[in-house]
């Protein structure tokens, strides 16, 4: 039937539910259709590739943790049961077996700390299992999780607290050792009793810088740092125990100073030269010194060559406690690189990188840096979720594959398309 006297307009990709598809509405992206007085059946209209509204997740999420959506044409539903129909009716695909979903009407609980699926009466061994579930059996999106909270300056946790729960960053931990970890150094708050022994005993408890005003993922980290970027050793400025020293020929390698037992006689010895600065293969009194430069890497003290210029360097920290400067002749001690340079350049080592992973890898290996997530260098740019080169404008980057740049936009930027 010809219609006149009819004004156009273009819909973005219309899909029909409960009536047979029009081919031509199916096969079309955009269609001009004459519009009626009045429409016979329900039109649902899908947000166009270029809508930028994905890009805020509140919107797409409207204040809950999740949504119900269609895996094959990604449009969002009310619930399973409609997703269902949805799947039957458009793209031909079979519902669910009624074994997998017992109670179709039934909400799960993703938030359900046993992990136990109400709808379909079964219980997971892990949130990642139970979150895969939702994902693939439900059709759900689930809001991205963020395991540790931003912390809160204001408070401070208790690192003796059997709860293991850190009120800083409100999040609970599953052992004991990880627990303390993370308040040593991510807080600077060590157990009572370990900040107790290791000051009668003189040792450094924490990893803080004051010079660079950040603290260092761990101790071996801070002493590294110490070295290569203050030119400092720390086994010359950490004070000696004033009461107890070892006895580095006890027969049961246990170490009375730190109340500890080693494994067996070389880690006694590693331990003694690490922690107290008792070397046991001291050189006898000579008047020569050695020649930190030799070529031959030969320490004419002790009268013996080593094959590296590596281990010969290592021999004159540990055995003579000559403090090194680095081998890099060009390295600025007194500064630390940018961690987020776009043309990835070290100012320290004036060196460039191919690859951002491979650079802040840099950083945090020569430069003992603690880094955190990748930066956002763009922040106020607009995303394109469907960019032919994988490319996000936000972090000016590039991706080989869909599926990394979509990783990407998930885990970065908490987009799921």
């Amino acid at each position: 039937m010809k219609l006149r006297g009819r004004k156009t307009r273009v819909l973005g990709d219309i899909k029909q539910e409960d009536r047979k598809p029009d081919l031509a509405l199916i096969n079309a992206t955009s269609s001009t259709v004459n519009e009626p007085s009045t429409w016979g059946f329900n039109i649902k209209q899908e947000d166009t590739k270029n809508d930028n509204s994905l890009l805020q997740q509140g919107h797409v999420f409207e204040g809950r943790d999740y949504y119900y959506r269609c895996d094959m044409c990604k449009m969002k539903m009310p619930n399973l049961e409609s997703v269902l129909k949805h799947r039957n009716s458009i793209h031909t695909i079979n519902p669910l077996k009624k074994s997998m979903v017992k109670d179709i009407n039934t909400e799960p609980n993703i938030h359900d700390p046993n992990f136990h699926c109400k709808p379909c009466k079964v219980k997971y061994t892990s949130g990642i299992k139970y979150r895969q579930h939702l994902r693939a059996t439900h059709f759900m999106v689930l809001k991205t999780i963020h395991l540790v909270k931003k912390l809160q300056n204001n408070i401070v946790p208790d690192p003796d607290i059997p709860s293991l729960y850190c009120r800083s960053c409100d999040h609970t931990y599953s052992n004991k050792s990880s627990y303390k970890q993370h308040c040593r150094y991510a807080h600077g708050m060590a157990s009572f009793k370990l900040v107790s022994r290791r000051s009668a005993l003189g040792v450094i408890t924490d990893s803080y810088c004051k010079q660079c005003d950040m603290r260092l993922s761990s101790m071996a980290n801070y002493k590294s740092h110490l070295f290569s970027i203050h030119n400092l050793d720390w086994r010359l400025i950490q004070p000696k125990p004033k009461n107890i020293m070892p006895d580095v020929d006890d027969p049961k390698f246990y170490c009375r100073a730190c109340e500890s037992k080693l494994a067996n006689k070389k880690s006694f010895k590693a331990h003694l030269m690490r922690e107290h600065g008792i070397y046991q293969s001291a050189p006898k009194k000579t008047i020569l010194e050695p020649d930190t430069d030799d070529p031959n890497n030969n320490c004419r003290a002790c009268q013996t060559n080593y094959r590296t210029k590596i281990s010969y360097r290592r021999h004159l920290r540990q055995v003579h406690h000559i403090t090194l400067p680095p081998l890099r002749s060009n390295a600025n001690l007194k500064s630390l690189p940018n961690p987020n340079d776009p043309h990835h350049y070290c100012s320290v080592c004036k060196k460039s990188w191919m690859k951002r992973a491979e650079y802040r890898s840099h950083c945090k290996r020569v430069h003992f840096m603690v880094l955190d997530h990748y930066s956002v260098s763009n922040p106020n740019a607009t995303i394109d979720i469907n960019h032919p080169a994988f490319y996000c404008a936000q972090c000016e980057c590039s991706y080989s594959c869909r599926s990394g740049f979509k990783k990407h936009l998930r885990q970065i930027h908490s987009i799921c398309d």
